[in-house]
């Protein structure tokens, strides 16, 4: 059986692979709620005996998918450079354009503009459902508001940035223009690529730093 390695440094079969795609186009047409077992299995062409071999409920699938989706997300600061904030922000920038290229890697190029992507109402109800996501979320928010905290530290210590704000709310600054740009990205029929998009903000707030 085939089987492909992801980036979370799992392996997942071909079979389970096809389930998750065909119930995340379903979740992203419809709600939660709306989105029945039987309407799933039917779309995956498999027999019960099949899917059921995989996923015993709905809320164990979906379970699965937010987890994807969260592990994907997921940001390993520590290979970050240090040497200045501009450079952080950029490989910062590379590793949200990669996560992007998973979580595509996942729906078929043929139906990305056919649905309504709306990824942050599958993460919110996935952190309404399942209290460990919520944790999640929190901790990698608490890594990601450090990790920016410290290389703007040294940014100020180094002359590179110049502002009497606090390294918290410059963290804070950078990380609710991640979000904040992806809301709109995701309105705004990706006319432009999330990773430009939120470099261009990244870059307005770096250079009124500089200042």
């Amino acid at each position: 059986m085939l089987y492909i390695y992801r980036p979370n440094g799992r392996f997942m079969n071909e079979t389970k692979e096809h389930i998750l795609k065909t119930s995340l186009l379903l979740f992203l047409q419809k709600s939660y709620k709306e989105v029945t077992m039987k309407e799933i299995v039917t779309k995956t062409g498999l027999s019960k005996g099949a899917f059921y071999h995989y996923f015993i409920s709905k809320e164990d699938l979906f379970r699965e998918i937010a987890g994807l989706f969260f592990s994907m997300g997921r940001i390993d600061y520590s290979e970050f450079p240090q040497d200045s904030l501009y450079n952080f922000y950029n490989q910062y920038l590379d590793s949200i354009d990669r996560s992007f290229e998973q979580l595509y890697g996942l729906v078929d190029s043929s139906e990305e503009e056919a649905i309504s992507f709306n990824l942050f109402f599958i993460l919110f109800e996935a952190i309404a459902r399942f209290p460990e996501f919520m944790k999640m979320e929190l901790e990698e928010y608490t890594n990601a508001l450090d990790a920016w905290k410290k290389v703007i530290k040294h940014a100020k210590e180094r002359g590179e940035i110049k502002s009497s704000a606090s390294n918290k709310k410059i963290a804070n600054l950078f990380l609710y223009c991640t979000d904040g740009v992806f809301i709109r990205y995701m309105n705004n029929n990706k006319k432009a690529s999330y990773r430009d998009s939120l470099a261009s903000a990244f870059d307005t707030v770096y250079e009124n730093l500089k200042v």
